[in-house]
Protein backbone atom coordinates (compact mmCIF):
# COMPACT_ATOMS: atom_id res chain seq x y z
CA UNK A 1 0.00 0.00 0.00
CA UNK A 2 2.79 2.33 1.02
CA UNK A 3 4.30 2.08 -2.48
CA UNK A 4 0.86 2.77 -4.22
CA UNK A 5 0.74 6.06 -2.35
CA UNK A 6 4.19 6.65 -2.91
CA UNK A 7 3.37 6.41 -6.85
CA UNK A 8 0.47 8.24 -6.48
CA UNK A 9 2.08 11.57 -4.68
CA UNK A 10 4.69 11.33 -7.48
CA UNK A 11 2.20 11.25 -10.24
CA UNK A 12 0.07 14.53 -7.78
CA UNK A 13 3.41 16.20 -7.83
CA UNK A 14 4.60 15.94 -11.52
CA UNK A 15 0.76 17.09 -12.55
CA UNK A 16 0.34 19.84 -10.57
CA UNK A 17 4.32 21.34 -10.96
CA UNK A 18 5.36 24.10 -12.77
CA UNK A 19 7.08 23.33 -16.52
CA UNK A 20 10.31 23.90 -14.94
CA UNK A 21 11.75 20.74 -14.90
CA UNK A 22 14.58 21.34 -12.52
CA UNK A 23 12.15 22.88 -9.96
CA UNK A 24 10.45 19.62 -9.79
CA UNK A 25 12.82 17.95 -9.88
CA UNK A 26 13.70 18.38 -5.90
CA UNK A 27 10.53 17.53 -5.04
CA UNK A 28 10.03 14.56 -6.93
CA UNK A 29 13.28 12.90 -5.28
CA UNK A 30 12.04 13.88 -1.82
CA UNK A 31 8.87 11.97 -2.51
CA UNK A 32 10.79 9.01 -3.54
CA UNK A 33 13.74 8.83 -1.11
CA UNK A 34 12.90 6.27 1.20
CA UNK A 35 10.28 4.43 -0.67
CA UNK A 36 10.42 0.57 -0.27
CA UNK A 37 9.88 0.44 -4.28
CA UNK A 38 9.64 3.24 -6.76
CA UNK A 39 8.75 3.33 -10.33
CA UNK A 40 8.98 6.30 -12.63
CA UNK A 41 6.43 5.49 -16.26
CA UNK A 42 6.72 1.67 -15.00
CA UNK A 43 10.50 1.69 -14.58
CA UNK A 44 11.68 0.23 -11.38
CA UNK A 45 14.67 2.69 -9.95
CA UNK A 46 16.89 0.72 -8.05
CA UNK A 47 17.20 3.22 -4.69
CA UNK A 48 15.55 6.25 -4.63
CA UNK A 49 17.52 7.66 -2.10
CA UNK A 50 21.06 6.78 -4.23
CA UNK A 51 19.31 9.04 -6.83
CA UNK A 52 17.80 11.81 -4.31
CA UNK A 53 21.80 12.26 -3.09
CA UNK A 54 22.93 11.43 -6.53
CA UNK A 55 21.17 14.64 -7.76
CA UNK A 56 22.00 16.19 -4.54
CA UNK A 57 25.64 16.46 -5.53
CA UNK A 58 25.00 17.40 -8.89
CA UNK A 59 22.80 20.83 -7.89
CA UNK A 60 19.57 19.31 -8.16
CA UNK A 61 19.59 19.82 -12.02
CA UNK A 62 18.85 17.32 -15.25
CA UNK A 63 21.82 15.38 -16.08
CA UNK A 64 21.46 13.85 -19.41
CA UNK A 65 22.10 16.69 -21.95
CA UNK A 66 25.05 14.95 -24.20
CA UNK A 67 23.13 12.82 -26.49
CA UNK A 68 25.99 11.33 -27.20
CA UNK A 69 26.67 10.23 -23.66
CA UNK A 70 23.39 8.40 -23.80
CA UNK A 71 24.35 6.73 -27.13
CA UNK A 72 27.37 5.30 -24.84
CA UNK A 73 25.21 4.42 -21.91
CA UNK A 74 22.91 2.52 -24.55
CA UNK A 75 26.01 0.55 -26.01
CA UNK A 76 27.71 -0.46 -22.77
CA UNK A 77 23.44 -2.04 -22.30
CA UNK A 78 23.85 -4.15 -25.10
CA UNK A 79 27.29 -4.84 -24.63
CA UNK A 80 26.90 -6.41 -21.40
CA UNK A 81 25.58 -9.84 -22.73
CA UNK A 82 29.52 -10.46 -22.52
CA UNK A 83 29.56 -9.90 -18.62
CA UNK A 84 26.18 -12.83 -18.91
CA UNK A 85 24.16 -9.59 -18.09
CA UNK A 86 20.43 -8.65 -20.55
CA UNK A 87 20.47 -5.56 -21.98
CA UNK A 88 16.73 -5.00 -20.02
CA UNK A 89 18.34 -5.21 -16.84
CA UNK A 90 20.01 -1.50 -17.68
CA UNK A 91 16.46 -0.01 -19.62
CA UNK A 92 17.81 -1.09 -22.70
CA UNK A 93 14.80 -0.29 -24.57
CA UNK A 94 13.99 3.23 -23.28
CA UNK A 95 17.92 4.23 -23.64
CA UNK A 96 17.52 2.99 -27.34
CA UNK A 97 14.49 5.21 -27.67
CA UNK A 98 16.12 8.39 -25.93
CA UNK A 99 19.58 8.24 -27.58
CA UNK A 100 17.76 8.55 -30.72
CA UNK A 101 18.35 12.22 -32.75
CA UNK A 102 15.06 14.76 -31.34
CA UNK A 103 13.60 12.29 -28.69
CA UNK A 104 15.08 13.98 -25.72
CA UNK A 105 14.82 17.49 -26.80
CA UNK A 106 11.07 17.15 -28.26
CA UNK A 107 10.69 15.97 -24.05
CA UNK A 108 9.38 18.82 -21.64
CA UNK A 109 8.15 18.91 -17.93
CA UNK A 110 7.59 15.29 -16.34
CA UNK A 111 8.37 13.45 -19.33
CA UNK A 112 11.66 15.07 -19.72
CA UNK A 113 12.00 14.88 -15.89
CA UNK A 114 11.30 11.06 -15.71
CA UNK A 115 13.32 10.31 -18.84
CA UNK A 116 16.42 11.70 -16.69
CA UNK A 117 15.89 9.83 -13.98
CA UNK A 118 15.45 6.54 -15.80
CA UNK A 119 19.06 6.86 -17.26
CA UNK A 120 20.28 7.81 -14.04
CA UNK A 121 18.89 4.73 -12.98
CA UNK A 122 20.18 2.23 -16.41
CA UNK A 123 24.24 3.92 -15.43
CA UNK A 124 23.35 3.60 -11.30
CA UNK A 125 22.40 -0.43 -11.92
CA UNK A 126 25.33 -0.78 -14.25
CA UNK A 127 27.87 0.46 -12.02
CA UNK A 128 25.92 -1.54 -8.91
CA UNK A 129 25.93 -4.82 -11.32
CA UNK A 130 29.48 -4.90 -12.32
CA UNK A 131 31.55 -4.14 -9.16
CA UNK A 132 28.80 -5.65 -6.78
CA UNK A 133 26.38 -8.16 -9.32
CA UNK A 134 23.17 -7.89 -10.05
CA UNK A 135 21.44 -9.66 -7.27
CA UNK A 136 22.30 -9.31 -3.36
CA UNK A 137 23.62 -12.40 -2.05
CA UNK A 138 21.41 -12.22 0.85
CA UNK A 139 18.51 -11.85 -0.62
CA UNK A 140 18.80 -15.08 -2.85
CA UNK A 141 19.54 -17.43 0.20
CA UNK A 142 20.41 -15.58 3.44
CA UNK A 143 21.73 -19.06 5.11
CA UNK A 144 24.44 -20.16 2.68
CA UNK A 145 25.50 -16.62 1.45
CA UNK A 146 26.62 -13.21 3.33
CA UNK A 147 27.83 -9.94 2.46
CA UNK A 148 27.98 -6.57 3.04
CA UNK A 149 25.12 -4.11 1.45
CA UNK A 150 26.75 -2.24 -1.60
CA UNK A 151 28.71 1.27 -0.86
CA UNK A 152 26.39 4.02 -2.04
CA UNK A 153 29.59 6.32 -1.69
CA UNK A 154 31.58 3.98 -3.91
CA UNK A 155 28.54 3.76 -6.58
CA UNK A 156 28.04 7.93 -6.41
CA UNK A 157 31.64 7.94 -6.93
CA UNK A 158 31.75 5.56 -9.57
CA UNK A 159 28.59 7.63 -11.75
CA UNK A 160 30.82 10.92 -10.92
CA UNK A 161 33.47 9.50 -12.74
CA UNK A 162 31.25 8.11 -15.09
CA UNK A 163 29.68 11.33 -16.18
CA UNK A 164 32.68 13.80 -15.32
CA UNK A 165 35.22 11.43 -17.83
CA UNK A 166 35.60 11.41 -21.78
CA UNK A 167 33.51 9.17 -22.15
CA UNK A 168 31.60 6.53 -20.52
CA UNK A 169 33.48 3.41 -20.99
CA UNK A 170 36.97 4.59 -20.50
CA UNK A 171 35.75 5.59 -17.13
CA UNK A 172 33.72 3.04 -15.98
CA UNK A 173 36.38 -0.13 -17.30
CA UNK A 174 39.14 1.58 -15.48
CA UNK A 175 37.05 1.60 -11.93
CA UNK A 176 36.32 -2.18 -12.82
CA UNK A 177 39.77 -4.60 -12.30
CA UNK A 178 38.72 -8.09 -12.44
CA UNK A 179 40.40 -10.66 -11.62
CA UNK A 180 41.90 -13.46 -14.02
CA UNK A 181 39.02 -16.22 -13.06
CA UNK A 182 36.55 -13.97 -13.79
CA UNK A 183 38.21 -12.75 -17.28
CA UNK A 184 38.38 -16.35 -17.97
CA UNK A 185 35.08 -17.97 -17.46
CA UNK A 186 34.13 -14.18 -19.01
CA UNK A 187 36.09 -15.74 -22.18
CA UNK A 188 34.38 -19.26 -21.81
CA UNK A 189 31.29 -17.52 -21.96
CA UNK A 190 31.99 -15.55 -25.39
CA UNK A 191 33.33 -18.84 -26.77
CA UNK A 192 30.51 -21.09 -25.39
CA UNK A 193 27.70 -19.24 -27.34
CA UNK A 194 29.38 -18.55 -30.29
CA UNK A 195 30.81 -22.02 -31.39
CA UNK A 196 28.89 -24.67 -33.28
CA UNK A 197 26.49 -26.04 -30.38
CA UNK A 198 26.91 -29.66 -29.31
CA UNK A 199 22.86 -29.74 -30.55
CA UNK A 200 22.56 -33.25 -32.69
CA UNK A 201 25.55 -34.66 -31.42
CA UNK A 202 24.83 -37.79 -29.95
CA UNK A 203 26.01 -38.41 -25.97
CA UNK A 204 29.04 -40.79 -25.68
CA UNK A 205 27.41 -43.99 -24.55
CA UNK A 206 28.01 -45.99 -21.40
CA UNK A 207 30.82 -48.89 -21.81
CA UNK A 208 33.80 -49.68 -19.72
CA UNK A 209 36.22 -47.09 -18.55
CA UNK A 210 38.46 -45.40 -21.45
CA UNK A 211 42.45 -45.07 -20.94
CA UNK A 212 45.70 -44.29 -22.29
CA UNK A 213 46.36 -47.26 -24.69
CA UNK A 214 42.63 -48.71 -24.86
CA UNK A 215 41.59 -49.36 -28.63
CA UNK A 216 37.64 -48.94 -28.76
CA UNK A 217 35.22 -47.01 -31.25
CA UNK A 218 33.86 -45.12 -28.53
CA UNK A 219 36.84 -43.17 -28.59
CA UNK A 220 36.58 -41.78 -31.71
CA UNK A 221 33.51 -39.76 -30.40
CA UNK A 222 35.19 -39.13 -27.56
CA UNK A 223 37.99 -37.24 -29.45
CA UNK A 224 34.95 -35.25 -31.51
CA UNK A 225 33.21 -34.17 -28.47
CA UNK A 226 35.99 -32.95 -26.54
CA UNK A 227 37.01 -31.27 -29.64
CA UNK A 228 33.74 -29.40 -29.96
CA UNK A 229 33.96 -28.66 -26.11
CA UNK A 230 37.45 -27.22 -26.50
CA UNK A 231 37.15 -25.60 -30.19
CA UNK A 232 40.69 -27.35 -30.77
CA UNK A 233 41.17 -30.34 -32.70
CA UNK A 234 42.30 -33.57 -30.86
CA UNK A 235 45.49 -34.69 -33.22
CA UNK A 236 44.03 -38.00 -34.28
CA UNK A 237 46.32 -40.85 -34.71
CA UNK A 238 46.37 -43.27 -37.48
CA UNK A 239 44.02 -45.72 -35.56
CA UNK A 240 41.49 -43.35 -35.01
CA UNK A 241 39.91 -46.01 -32.25
CA UNK A 242 42.93 -45.41 -30.13
CA UNK A 243 43.55 -43.85 -26.96
CA UNK A 244 46.43 -42.28 -27.71
CA UNK A 245 48.88 -39.45 -25.23
CA UNK A 246 47.04 -36.42 -27.26
CA UNK A 247 44.05 -37.75 -26.33
CA UNK A 248 45.18 -38.37 -22.56
CA UNK A 249 46.41 -34.58 -21.99
CA UNK A 250 42.55 -33.52 -23.51
CA UNK A 251 40.99 -35.92 -21.16
CA UNK A 252 43.18 -34.63 -18.09
CA UNK A 253 42.56 -30.66 -19.15
CA UNK A 254 38.64 -30.94 -19.19
CA UNK A 255 38.72 -33.04 -15.56
CA UNK A 256 41.00 -30.34 -13.78
CA UNK A 257 38.65 -27.46 -14.92
CA UNK A 258 35.59 -29.64 -13.96
CA UNK A 259 36.53 -30.34 -10.67
CA UNK A 260 37.10 -34.39 -11.32
CA UNK A 261 39.83 -36.30 -10.57
CA UNK A 262 42.46 -35.69 -12.85
CA UNK A 263 43.29 -39.13 -13.71
CA UNK A 264 42.87 -39.20 -17.47
CA UNK A 265 40.31 -42.11 -17.25
CA UNK A 266 37.20 -41.60 -18.64
CA UNK A 267 34.72 -43.11 -16.09
CA UNK A 268 30.74 -42.61 -14.92
CA UNK A 269 32.09 -39.58 -13.72
CA UNK A 270 33.69 -38.42 -15.99
CA UNK A 271 31.51 -39.00 -18.86
CA UNK A 272 28.34 -37.64 -17.23
CA UNK A 273 30.59 -34.67 -17.20
CA UNK A 274 31.12 -35.23 -20.67
CA UNK A 275 27.21 -35.77 -22.14
CA UNK A 276 26.33 -32.68 -19.58
CA UNK A 277 27.93 -30.25 -22.04
CA UNK A 278 25.28 -30.47 -24.74
CA UNK A 279 22.48 -29.24 -22.35
CA UNK A 280 21.01 -25.79 -23.35
CA UNK A 281 21.28 -24.54 -20.26
CA UNK A 282 24.81 -24.56 -19.50
CA UNK A 283 25.11 -21.09 -21.14
CA UNK A 284 22.75 -19.83 -18.22
CA UNK A 285 25.30 -21.88 -15.50
CA UNK A 286 28.02 -19.34 -16.80
CA UNK A 287 25.88 -16.74 -16.35
CA UNK A 288 25.25 -17.12 -12.80
CA UNK A 289 28.53 -18.03 -11.95
CA UNK A 290 30.03 -15.37 -13.19
CA UNK A 291 27.13 -13.66 -11.11
CA UNK A 292 28.58 -15.31 -8.07
CA UNK A 293 32.28 -14.21 -8.65
CA UNK A 294 30.72 -10.49 -8.54
CA UNK A 295 29.46 -11.02 -5.65
CA UNK A 296 32.91 -11.02 -3.46
CA UNK A 297 35.61 -9.95 -5.99
CA UNK A 298 35.08 -6.10 -5.48
CA UNK A 299 39.22 -4.58 -4.78
CA UNK A 300 41.21 -8.03 -4.27
CA UNK A 301 45.38 -7.10 -3.69
CA UNK A 302 47.26 -9.53 -5.92
CA UNK A 303 47.58 -11.44 -3.06
CA UNK A 304 44.62 -13.91 -0.91
CA UNK A 305 43.44 -17.42 -0.72
CA UNK A 306 40.55 -19.31 -2.51
CA UNK A 307 38.82 -21.71 -1.53
CA UNK A 308 36.24 -23.61 -4.67
CA UNK A 309 33.99 -25.24 -2.77
CA UNK A 310 32.57 -27.53 -4.89
CA UNK A 311 35.79 -28.17 -6.56
CA UNK A 312 37.01 -29.52 -3.57
CA UNK A 313 39.85 -27.28 -3.55
CA UNK A 314 42.12 -24.97 -1.98
CA UNK A 315 44.34 -22.00 -3.85
CA UNK A 316 46.75 -19.21 -2.58
CA UNK A 317 46.85 -16.42 -5.27
CA UNK A 318 49.85 -15.03 -5.09
CA UNK A 319 50.42 -11.97 -7.72
CA UNK A 320 47.18 -12.26 -9.31
CA UNK A 321 47.95 -15.75 -10.66
CA UNK A 322 47.05 -19.58 -8.62
CA UNK A 323 51.00 -20.36 -7.06
CA UNK A 324 49.81 -22.75 -4.68
CA UNK A 325 46.85 -25.43 -5.13
CA UNK A 326 45.61 -28.37 -2.81
CA UNK A 327 42.42 -30.72 -2.05
CA UNK A 328 40.12 -30.01 0.34
CA UNK A 329 37.37 -30.90 2.33
CA UNK A 330 33.57 -29.36 2.40
CA UNK A 331 30.63 -29.13 4.32
CA UNK A 332 28.08 -31.70 3.56
CA UNK A 333 24.89 -30.95 2.02
CA UNK A 334 23.16 -30.04 5.43
CA UNK A 335 26.10 -28.86 6.94
CA UNK A 336 27.18 -26.21 3.65
CA UNK A 337 30.19 -24.32 3.54
CA UNK A 338 28.71 -20.92 3.12
CA UNK A 339 29.97 -18.63 0.74
CA UNK A 340 31.43 -15.24 2.00
CA UNK A 341 34.32 -13.52 2.23
CA UNK A 342 36.57 -12.46 5.47
CA UNK A 343 40.37 -11.41 5.83
CA UNK A 344 42.65 -14.15 7.67
CA UNK A 345 44.91 -12.60 10.05
CA UNK A 346 46.37 -15.42 12.03
CA UNK A 347 47.35 -18.55 11.99
CA UNK A 348 47.09 -21.22 15.11
CA UNK A 349 49.87 -24.02 15.43
CA UNK A 350 48.85 -27.02 17.63
CA UNK A 351 45.46 -26.03 18.35
CA UNK A 352 43.00 -26.81 21.19
CA UNK A 353 39.12 -27.75 19.77
CA UNK A 354 36.23 -26.79 21.53
CA UNK A 355 33.40 -29.25 21.06
CA UNK A 356 30.72 -27.40 19.62
CA UNK A 357 27.35 -28.08 21.51
CA UNK A 358 25.71 -30.12 19.02
CA UNK A 359 28.48 -32.62 19.09
CA UNK A 360 29.02 -32.61 22.81
CA UNK A 361 26.33 -33.63 24.24
CA UNK A 362 25.88 -36.86 22.10
CA UNK A 363 29.31 -37.82 23.39
CA UNK A 364 28.79 -39.21 26.96
CA UNK A 365 32.24 -40.69 28.55
CA UNK A 366 35.48 -39.28 26.70
CA UNK A 367 39.31 -40.13 26.81
CA UNK A 368 42.16 -38.22 28.49
CA UNK A 369 42.52 -36.16 25.38
CA UNK A 370 40.00 -33.94 26.58
CA UNK A 371 39.05 -31.53 29.62
CA UNK A 372 36.25 -30.07 31.04
CA UNK A 373 35.97 -27.05 31.99
CA UNK A 374 33.12 -25.36 34.07
CA UNK A 375 31.20 -22.18 31.93
CA UNK A 376 30.47 -20.51 35.26
CA UNK A 377 33.64 -20.06 36.49
CA UNK A 378 36.35 -20.53 33.63
CA UNK A 379 37.98 -23.62 35.37
CA UNK A 380 38.96 -27.04 34.41
CA UNK A 381 37.35 -29.63 36.12
CA UNK A 382 38.77 -33.03 36.90
CA UNK A 383 35.63 -34.95 36.14
CA UNK A 384 31.96 -34.58 35.23
CA UNK A 385 29.23 -35.60 32.63
CA UNK A 386 30.50 -34.56 29.34
CA UNK A 387 26.95 -34.41 27.93
CA UNK A 388 26.28 -31.80 29.94
CA UNK A 389 26.88 -28.92 27.89
CA UNK A 390 24.82 -26.42 30.26
CA UNK A 391 27.47 -26.48 32.55
CA UNK A 392 30.81 -27.87 30.70
CA UNK A 393 32.37 -26.78 27.58
CA UNK A 394 34.68 -29.67 26.36
CA UNK A 395 37.80 -28.97 25.14
CA UNK A 396 40.04 -31.94 23.18
CA UNK A 397 43.94 -30.76 23.60
CA UNK A 398 46.38 -30.05 21.13
CA UNK A 399 48.27 -33.60 19.49
CA UNK A 400 47.99 -35.73 16.14
CA UNK A 401 44.71 -36.89 17.39
CA UNK A 402 43.14 -33.42 17.52
CA UNK A 403 40.15 -33.01 15.44
CA UNK A 404 41.57 -29.46 13.85
CA UNK A 405 44.97 -31.61 13.11
CA UNK A 406 48.13 -29.20 13.80
CA UNK A 407 47.34 -26.00 12.64
CA UNK A 408 44.59 -23.93 11.83
CA UNK A 409 44.15 -20.78 9.58
CA UNK A 410 41.87 -18.04 11.17
CA UNK A 411 39.99 -15.47 9.42
CA UNK A 412 37.32 -14.97 12.04
CA UNK A 413 33.71 -14.33 11.13
CA UNK A 414 30.37 -14.98 12.14
CA UNK A 415 29.92 -18.01 10.67
CA UNK A 416 32.70 -19.51 12.69
CA UNK A 417 34.11 -21.20 9.72
CA UNK A 418 37.83 -21.37 9.21
CA UNK A 419 40.55 -23.38 7.47
CA UNK A 420 42.31 -26.76 9.37
CA UNK A 421 44.11 -29.55 9.31
CA UNK A 422 42.71 -33.22 10.09
CA UNK A 423 43.94 -35.97 11.33
CA UNK A 424 41.51 -38.06 8.61
CA UNK A 425 43.59 -37.83 5.55
CA UNK A 426 42.38 -40.77 3.71
CA UNK A 427 39.25 -38.96 2.88
CA UNK A 428 40.99 -36.61 0.67
CA UNK A 429 41.40 -39.57 -1.67
CA UNK A 430 37.61 -39.53 -2.41
CA UNK A 431 36.53 -37.76 -5.70
CA UNK A 432 33.68 -36.27 -3.75
CA UNK A 433 34.58 -34.52 -0.49
CA UNK A 434 31.44 -33.00 0.66
CA UNK A 435 32.30 -34.33 3.82
CA UNK A 436 32.65 -31.61 6.74
CA UNK A 437 30.47 -29.97 9.36
CA UNK A 438 31.32 -26.77 7.30
CA UNK A 439 34.70 -25.74 8.09
CA UNK A 440 37.60 -26.65 5.36
CA UNK A 441 39.96 -29.29 5.81
CA UNK A 442 43.50 -28.94 4.14
CA UNK A 443 44.93 -31.62 2.55
CA UNK A 444 48.24 -30.44 3.16
CA UNK A 445 47.97 -27.80 6.03
CA UNK A 446 51.78 -27.29 6.81
CA UNK A 447 52.88 -26.32 2.98
CA UNK A 448 50.13 -23.66 3.09
CA UNK A 449 51.20 -22.42 6.16
CA UNK A 450 54.68 -22.15 4.97
CA UNK A 451 53.08 -20.37 1.55
CA UNK A 452 51.09 -17.86 3.40
CA UNK A 453 53.94 -16.47 6.04
CA UNK A 454 56.73 -16.46 3.20
CA UNK A 455 59.43 -15.91 4.87
CA UNK A 456 63.03 -17.46 5.82
CA UNK A 457 62.38 -18.31 9.25
CA UNK A 458 59.12 -19.81 8.36
CA UNK A 459 60.46 -22.55 6.23
CA UNK A 460 58.90 -25.68 6.26
CA UNK A 461 61.46 -27.67 8.41
CA UNK A 462 60.82 -24.32 11.08
CA UNK A 463 57.47 -25.45 11.39
CA UNK A 464 57.80 -28.96 11.93
CA UNK A 465 60.10 -28.54 14.46
CA UNK A 466 57.60 -25.91 16.06
CA UNK A 467 54.62 -28.50 15.81
CA UNK A 468 56.77 -31.03 17.24
CA UNK A 469 57.03 -28.64 20.46
CA UNK A 470 53.11 -29.46 20.70
CA UNK A 471 52.93 -26.19 22.81
CA UNK A 472 49.88 -24.27 21.16
CA UNK A 473 51.31 -21.18 18.83
CA UNK A 474 49.54 -18.13 17.70
CA UNK A 475 51.34 -16.39 15.05
CA UNK A 476 50.13 -12.92 13.04
CA UNK A 477 50.40 -12.82 9.63
CA UNK A 478 52.62 -9.63 8.68
CA UNK A 479 49.84 -8.75 5.97
CA UNK A 480 45.98 -9.58 6.77
CA UNK A 481 45.00 -11.75 3.36
CA UNK A 482 41.41 -12.18 1.70
CA UNK A 483 39.94 -15.67 2.01
CA UNK A 484 37.16 -15.59 -0.41
CA UNK A 485 35.07 -18.74 -0.20
CA UNK A 486 33.89 -19.58 -3.36
CA UNK A 487 30.79 -21.82 -4.52
CA UNK A 488 31.23 -21.69 -8.49
CA UNK A 489 29.62 -24.77 -10.49
CA UNK A 490 31.57 -23.76 -13.81
CA UNK A 491 35.03 -22.23 -13.39
CA UNK A 492 37.31 -21.82 -16.89
CA UNK A 493 40.75 -22.36 -17.51
CA UNK A 494 43.69 -19.39 -19.31
CA UNK A 495 41.88 -21.07 -22.32
CA UNK A 496 38.55 -20.12 -21.72
CA UNK A 497 37.69 -24.16 -21.93
CA UNK A 498 35.04 -24.17 -19.51
CA UNK A 499 34.26 -27.09 -16.94
CA UNK A 500 31.25 -27.59 -14.88
CA UNK A 501 31.10 -29.08 -11.48
CA UNK A 502 28.22 -30.88 -9.79
CA UNK A 503 26.08 -28.66 -7.66
CA UNK A 504 26.70 -30.33 -4.43
CA UNK A 505 24.31 -27.97 -2.42
CA UNK A 506 21.35 -27.67 -4.83
CA UNK A 507 22.16 -23.79 -5.46
CA UNK A 508 22.10 -23.51 -9.12
CA UNK A 509 18.03 -23.44 -9.30
CA UNK A 510 16.83 -20.32 -7.26
CA UNK A 511 19.59 -18.21 -8.68
CA UNK A 512 18.73 -18.48 -11.97
CA UNK A 513 15.29 -17.87 -11.55
CA UNK A 514 16.28 -14.51 -9.43
CA UNK A 515 18.99 -13.71 -12.14
CA UNK A 516 16.16 -14.40 -14.82
CA UNK A 517 13.75 -11.88 -12.81
CA UNK A 518 14.02 -8.12 -12.58
CA UNK A 519 15.52 -6.03 -9.31
CA UNK A 520 13.11 -3.72 -7.72
CA UNK A 521 15.35 -2.63 -4.77
CA UNK A 522 18.43 -3.97 -3.39
CA UNK A 523 20.49 -3.45 -0.06
CA UNK A 524 22.80 -0.46 -0.04
CA UNK A 525 24.06 1.41 2.99
CA UNK A 526 24.51 4.88 3.25
CA UNK A 527 26.66 6.77 5.44
CA UNK A 528 24.69 8.42 8.61
CA UNK A 529 25.91 11.90 10.34
CA UNK A 530 27.27 10.56 13.96
CA UNK A 531 24.25 11.28 16.41
CA UNK A 532 26.63 12.71 19.15
CA UNK A 533 30.55 13.21 19.42
CA UNK A 534 32.36 9.97 19.78
CA UNK A 535 33.66 9.25 23.75
CA UNK A 536 37.08 9.93 24.13
CA UNK A 537 37.20 7.19 26.75
CA UNK A 538 37.79 4.11 25.20
CA UNK A 539 34.99 1.21 26.05
CA UNK A 540 36.40 -1.46 28.71
CA UNK A 541 36.26 -4.93 26.77
CA UNK A 542 33.97 -7.65 28.03
CA UNK A 543 35.04 -11.26 27.91
CA UNK A 544 33.47 -13.72 25.31
CA UNK A 545 31.37 -15.84 27.34
CA UNK A 546 31.97 -19.14 25.67
CA UNK A 547 35.70 -18.32 24.89
CA UNK A 548 38.29 -20.48 25.99
CA UNK A 549 40.51 -19.61 29.24
CA UNK A 550 43.73 -18.74 28.56
CA UNK A 551 47.01 -20.93 29.40
CA UNK A 552 50.18 -18.94 29.92
CA UNK A 553 51.73 -22.53 29.50
CA UNK A 554 50.62 -23.41 25.93
CA UNK A 555 49.01 -20.34 25.15
CA UNK A 556 51.18 -17.42 23.63
CA UNK A 557 51.18 -15.20 20.54
CA UNK A 558 54.03 -14.99 18.30
CA UNK A 559 54.31 -11.29 16.39
CA UNK A 560 56.16 -9.57 14.26
CA UNK A 561 54.12 -6.61 14.51
CA UNK A 562 53.96 -3.69 16.75
CA UNK A 563 51.43 -4.53 19.63
CA UNK A 564 50.12 -3.72 22.89
CA UNK A 565 53.26 -5.66 24.52
CA UNK A 566 55.43 -3.43 22.82
CA UNK A 567 57.33 -4.60 18.99
CA UNK A 568 58.92 -7.92 18.41
CA UNK A 569 62.13 -8.31 16.55
CA UNK A 570 60.92 -10.36 13.74
CA UNK A 571 64.55 -12.09 13.73
CA UNK A 572 62.84 -13.47 17.11
CA UNK A 573 59.35 -14.62 15.84
CA UNK A 574 60.60 -17.33 13.68
CA UNK A 575 60.53 -21.26 14.64
CA UNK A 576 64.41 -21.82 14.64
CA UNK A 577 64.97 -20.21 17.46
CA UNK A 578 64.04 -19.26 20.92
CA UNK A 579 60.98 -18.08 21.69
CA UNK A 580 60.85 -13.93 21.92
CA UNK A 581 61.32 -12.08 24.49
CA UNK A 582 57.88 -10.46 24.29
CA UNK A 583 55.19 -12.17 23.49
CA UNK A 584 51.28 -11.47 24.17
CA UNK A 585 48.68 -13.46 25.64
CA UNK A 586 45.90 -14.41 23.51
CA UNK A 587 42.76 -12.74 23.55
CA UNK A 588 40.01 -15.46 24.57
CA UNK A 589 38.07 -13.92 21.53
CA UNK A 590 40.48 -15.04 19.06
CA UNK A 591 39.63 -18.67 19.74
CA UNK A 592 36.02 -18.61 18.64
CA UNK A 593 34.36 -21.89 18.80
CA UNK A 594 34.01 -23.98 15.66
CA UNK A 595 32.43 -26.34 13.21
CA UNK A 596 34.66 -28.98 11.84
Amino acid sequence: MRCRLVGLFWILVVASSPASTDGLLRPTLDSIRDARTVAVEGVPLLSGRLLSEFYGERGDVLVWVDLERIAQLSDLAQRSTSDGFRPEDFHAEHLRRLASPGVLDSLTGNERMAADLILSDALARYVHHQRYGKLDPVAVDSKWHDRAPASSEVILGDMSRALDGEDLETSLSEGFPRPFWYEDLKQALQSFTTRASLAGLPPLPAGPNLARGNRHPRVAMLRERLERLDGAAVATPPDADLFDAALHEAVLSFQRRSGLTADGVVGPSTLAALNGHGDETNAEQIRINLERMRWLYQDLPADYVFVDVAAFKVHLVRDGAFAWSTRAIVGTSETQTPMFRDTMDHLVFNPTWTVPVSIQKKMGRVSGDYRLVDRRTGKQVGGGDARDYKRYRLVQAPGPKNALGRVKFMFPNRHAIYLHDTPGKAAFGRQARALSNGCVRVQDPLALAEAILDQPNWDRSGIERLVERGRTRYVDLADDLPVLLYYLTAFADDQGKVGFRRDIYARDEALRAAFSAPVLRTRISFPEPPTEPPSTTPPKPEPAPDAEPSDKDTSVRLTGRDSAAGRVDERSSGTDGPDPAVSTLDPAQARPIGRL
